[in-house]
């Protein structure tokens, strides 16, 4: 009976290893990628069909108007938090939406007019996790 040589044995786990971790990346890669894409709506889209668009991160490109902005402290936390409510819209339609931030972070203070560029899951409002200034 012959034995295998330990080196040998040694590169076949490296190269097995080697490729599932390979394999596990890409599939992680694809995943959060198609999991956190945003899509491009026209707001008129999430209006006439919310079901489509329900829980999904969505991108919505448009002017800011009645916005206004609320500090209060987090119980928890003591850190001050700031939330913008604000309406977007884009020529199709207009829709709500919300942006939280910690106010020490420095997030983008709106203000009307603004164009703006905004990613957030779609609830029947925006609840925003990013904004552009265009």
């Amino acid at each position: 009976m012959m034995k295998p040589h330990a080196h040998n044995t040694g590169r076949f786990l490296t190269a097995v290893v080697t490729r599932s971790v390979g394999l596990m990346l890409a599939t992680l890669t694809f995943l959060a990628s198609t999991a956190w894409a945003a899509e491009p709506v026209k707001i008129t889209s999430l209006q006439t069909y919310p079901e489509a668009y329900k829980m999904k991160v969505v991108q919505v490109e448009g002017i800011v108007s009645g916005y206004q902005m609320h500090h209060f402290i987090g119980n928890n936390t003591k850190l001050e938090k700031c939330i913008q409510d604000f309406m977007v819209e884009d020529g199709t339609g207009t829709i709500q939406a919300s942006y939280a931030a910690l106010c020490q972070m420095g997030p983008v203070m709106l203000r009307d007019g603004d164009e703006v560029t905004i990613e957030g899951h779609y609830l029947g409002a925006l609840d925003v996790r990013v904004v552009r200034k265009r």
